[in-house]
């Protein structure tokens, strides 16, 4: 046996004897006598005014944000709503929702110290459902080696079932040292304080019941002895005139008799100052502050300003640790029923948190100033405003107005080299070539993102208007007289004029659809043009690089009309030289090759729809960054014109060359499938 067995085997017999060894006394598995769950509930949640406070405020809010399953990844978190366990959290048994189910838990917990998670399983070991218990139901029974062996589970008829600690997830306000296979109730702690607020509650009822005075005393005068009869009849005679609703009466005295107080009143009590120690220490065990407890000791000093200070505190530092207590327990004992990953948690998402909303807009905000800086990517930004991850966020957005330039750069044996100025600047410019060439996709990313979209509504516009320049050319055709001669060549009378079959109704429906392309494409650049030129600019319609291109849209809305109504009018000048009918012109004439009206008008040449969409957005995209560009100061542009079968000889001899930004004006495209794009060119 080589020494590395023998070191094994000692390390192995270490081990067994180790956890042989029972790390929990004797004392510790025995209960000590402590109020039990129905007397607390009794007393302090049912039978305490600033306890129910205490509890209905955690009750209330405590289920405010969901308890979902997340994945983790170096960019952040995702939610996992289709995830099995999240589904059960959501609709955990047939008679309970998540919040409901969320309410007992904290309820529970505030109570007795406990809340236990029952999980029902199917016939396949399934966690099916889950069920809260409380202290009175269930009871964890603790081991020699372990925390909790098992639980015991009271039926209600003096009979206990055993159930297996993999069965229950087991939710603690907080360890009790005593007895730590239990929790710690807050109401526990603070019991002599309930017991005193509701004795002082008693004595103000009694006190109130019996006239709303300290006791007083009837005084005979000296010498005056009063026989049994006498002094009940004295004593019967003063309750019935004074006593009850008849306090505050005018008192008639006799026989000398006189009043005197034997009992301390109110004011002397300083009742206000005895309410207020049991309140504050209530309020303090359960960790609600008073004024959202709506206790006096907090009412008495409450503003708008402290109620929001105190909501906020309430939050963060009472709901967040216990919301992070609870989603540890179901991390660690539900979740690996679902085959849980190493990647995933139970969290709560609080982003619903409203309280929390004013510490995430800082947050953000602080995030913002990085990002806006350069010194965090866009990925990091989102993670730090608490957003999903970007698929392609893992970049510095910088302007290009910004040129990095290294001060050194370490040679093949890693020993630090300074750069030449010259050097440096080449490297520059390599850097600032590559970064255009990002602006420069970025836009035709966004051109491409509004392309297919622009184009279904226009072959659809186009399928539509050929519908209703045929209908029209019919109607006309009835409204005609009939004749059984035929047509003769030349009788252009009897077909339809072309501006009644394509209407200037038409022309404006064509136009919303490319001013609405039109807009969202500027929209969606505007950040892109924003970033290249390291300004925070809002979109705005009535910024000149919007208003001057929708007025060119005018025009070229006009000729999109031109070229079908030219199309249109040389068919019915063939049609009227040929003595066609209304059902020949529609029709065509196959024999010649001639299309039919329909056919002119759904495409009047070969992937019409496509092209003008193209054409269209290449145009806006490339004229509203001119204005944006011009009006930055820029006075270069830096031009790419490489797109896949874009391989015109003016678009090669432009391709990748600097121009100034009076040409980028005059040449936005240089034919209707053109993919140039520009970005701003900085010295």
């Amino acid at each position: 046996m080589g020494v590395i067995d023998r070191v094994q085997r000692w390390m192995a017999r270490g081990l067994v004897k180790a956890a042989a060894l029972p790390i929990f006394p004797e004392w510790m598995r025995y209960s000590f006598s402590t109020p039990t769950f129905q007397a607390l509930t009794k007393e302090g949640y049912k039978g305490n005014g600033a306890v129910f406070g205490c509890i209905s405020a955690l009750a209330f809010a405590f289920p405010e944000p969901p308890l979902l399953v997340w994945q983790e990844s170096a960019g952040g978190q995702t939610p996992l709503r289709s995830h099995g366990l999240s589904k059960l959290l959501k609709r955990p048994n047939p008679q309970m929702g998540m919040a409901e189910l969320l309410q007992y838990t904290i309820v529970y917990m505030a109570v007795g110290g406990n809340c236990y998670w029952y999980k029902v399983r199917s016939d396949a070991g399934r966690v099916v459902q889950l069920w809260p218990l409380h202290d009175g139901q269930i009871t964890p029974v603790p081991g020699k080696t372990q925390l909790i062996d098992h639980y015991t589970l009271n039926t209600g008829e003096g009979v206990s079932v055993p159930i297996d600690a993999a069965d229950v997830v087991h939710h603690k306000w907080m360890p009790d040292p005593m007895a730590p296979h239990k929790g710690l109730a807050p109401l526990l702690a603070v019991a002599r304080e309930v017991d005193t607020d509701n004795e002082a509650t008693r004595y103000l009822f009694s006190l109130l019941k019996n006239d709303a005075m300290p006791r007083l005393g009837l005084i005979v005068p000296p010498g005056v002895e009063l026989t049994d009869d006498q002094f009940k009849r004295m004593k019967n005679q003063w309750n019935d005139e004074h006593g009850e609703e008849k306090r505050g009466g005018v008192a008639v005295l006799e026989g000398g008799l006189d009043i005197k107080t034997i009992a301390t009143n109110l004011k002397d009590l300083e009742f206000n100052a005895l309410r207020r120690v049991p309140e504050a220490r209530i309020s303090g065990a359960f960790r609600v502050p008073a004024i959202i407890a709506q206790l006096y000791v907090g009412l008495e000093r409450s503003t708008l300003a402290n109620y929001g200070e105190a909501r906020m505190q309430f939050a963060e530092d009472t709901l967040v640790p216990l919301w992070s207590n609870v989603a540890d327990e179901v991390t660690a004992d539900l979740l690996p029923d679902f085959a849980g990953r190493d990647d995933e948690v139970v969290e709560f998402d609080l982003n619903r948190v409203v309280a929390l909303q004013a510490r995430l807009k800082e947050r953000r905000s602080f995030a913002l100033d990085g990002f806006k800086s350069y010194g965090m990517t866009r990925n990091e930004f989102r993670a730090a405003a608490e957003l999903p991850p970007d698929a392609d966020g893992d970049v510095y957005v910088m302007p290009l107005s910004m040129v990095q330039v290294p001060a050194s750069i370490k040679s093949a044996t890693g020993r630090k080299m300074h750069l030449s100025p010259a050097t440096a600047k080449l490297m520059a410019v390599k850097d600032k070539r590559r970064d255009q060439a990002q602006i420069i996709e970025m836009q035709r990313a966004e051109r491409r993102l509004v392309f297919g979209r622009m184009e279904a509504d226009l072959e659809r516009y186009f399928a539509e208007l050929a519908d209703r320049v045929v209908r029209r050319a019919r109607e006309f055709g009835k409204a005609l007289a009939p004749s059984p001669a035929p047509i003769g060549r030349g009788e252009a009378k009897d077909l339809p004029p072309a501006d009644q079959l394509l209407t200037a109704a038409d022309s404006a429906e064509l136009g919303e659809i490319l001013k609405r392309f039109t807009i969202e494409l500027v929209n969606l650049s505007w950040g892109t043009w924003n970033a290249a030129l390291g300004v925070e600019a809002a979109f705005d319609l009535n910024d000149p690089a919007v208003t001057e291109l929708l007025a060119d849209a005018g025009k070229r809305i006009k000729q999109i009309s031109d070229t079908t109504l030219k199309a249109v009018q040389d068919l019915l000048q063939e049609g009227s030289d040929a003595g066609w009918s209304i059902d020949h012109l529609v029709r065509g004439d196959p024999a010649t090759g001639t299309p039919g009206l329909r056919d002119i008008v759904l495409e009047t040449y070969k992937g019409r729809a496509q092209t003008i969409a193209r054409t269209e957005l290449g145009n806006a995209q490339n004229k509203a960054a001119y204005h944006r560009f011009f009006g930055a100061g820029v006075t270069k542009v830096y031009v790419l014109d490489d797109g896949i079968g874009d391989e015109d000889e003016p678009c090669v001899a432009v391709n990748q060359s600097v121009k100034p930004i009076a040409w980028m004006k005059e040449h936005p495209l240089e034919h209707p499938n053109c993919t140039r794009a520009f970005a701003p060119e900085f010295e």
